[in-house]
């Protein structure tokens, strides 16, 4: 035998703080039941964990100081590689708990990853978490140094472009064609309010955010979608509609508690009031 080859992925459901298991070894494409000398064993304290990302988002042009908070990290800055959609964010401090980069120029289109090494420990576990170039809806570059969209134009937001609508109005749109992403995030005033008209949205394959289980949108939002019984319509999906295939669509706002109660009493037919109970045993 004059060669090893270790290869593919195993999903291992267990909250253990360690797991041990033997390596499985195949010879010439055929799989053999033989056992390692010892076990391999994982260790969750051995293990970088991201916590927190701060900020999410940052434009294309780079120059973002985003920091990773989390533990396991090394504080020497040499030891903590970070590199954001295929592109190196050169670490600028770095403590066992807080790592800051900034981040580069990302040209072109691509898609969200993050990569965060630590030397001596391997990749960081980062929890589904990752920063996103955003193209701002404001700027002129986003639209190739032309006008945004005006009034029943559509809008086609291709994979790999994260747009991000930062603006307080929008004129009435037409179709909204979403493949990367569609990103609305709230105002530090809870009581900043946005608007959004359009006909269709329909997002394919991508993601539309209005705010996060994580993040909810805080401030305020309207979002109005447009049409009549003879106007234009998606198959299956119709019109005046938000249509979602194979995507991900986030809506969350704050936490109202209690998000529901019980009728205190029956309410006739004609009456306009109706008496709730005033506490639920949950």
């Amino acid at each position: 035998m004059n060669e090893i080859k270790f290869t593919g992925v195993e999903t291992i459901d267990n909250d253990q703080p360690q797991f041990s298991c033997a390596a499985k070894i195949e010879f010439q494409g055929t799989k053999q039941n033989l056992t390692a000398a010892g076990q391999v064993t994982y260790k969750g304290a051995l293990t970088p964990k991201l916590v927190s990302i701060s900020p999410r988002f940052g434009p294309v042009t780079g120059g973002t100081d985003v920091t990773f908070s989390g533990s396991g990290f090394s504080a020497v800055l040499a030891d903590n590689s970070i590199t954001i959609d295929g592109i190196d964010c050169p670490v600028k401090s770095a403590t066992e708990v807080a790592v800051t980069c900034t981040t580069g120029k990302r040209p072109g289109l691509r898609n969200s990853t993050l990569v965060f090494k630590v030397a001596n420990k391997g990749n960081t576990a980062l929890q589904q978490k990752v920063f996103r170039y955003v193209s701002y809806w404001s700027d002129d570059t986003t639209w190739g140094g032309e006008f945004a969209p005006m009034e029943m134009e559509s809008v086609y937001v291709p994979t790999g472009l994260n747009l991000f609508v930062d603006v307080d109005w929008t004129p009435m749109l037409n179709t909204l064609i979403v493949e990367g992403s569609l990103i609305f995030a709230p105002e530090a005033d809870p009581n900043h309010q946005r608007t959004f008209d359009a006909h269709i949205i329909f997002v394919r394959n991508g993601k539309m955010e209005v705010g996060t289980e994580e993040f909810p949108y805080t401030s305020k939002i309207t979002i109005t979608m447009h049409s009549d019984l003879l106007d234009p319509y998606l198959p299956i999906y119709g019109n005046k509609v938000i249509g979602c295939r194979f995507c991900e669509l986030d809506m969350h706002g704050p936490e109202r508690i209690p998000t529901w109660t019980m009728m205190e009493k029956t309410a006739e037919k004609g009456e306009n009031k109706i008496t709730l109970k005033q506490e639920v045993d949950w």
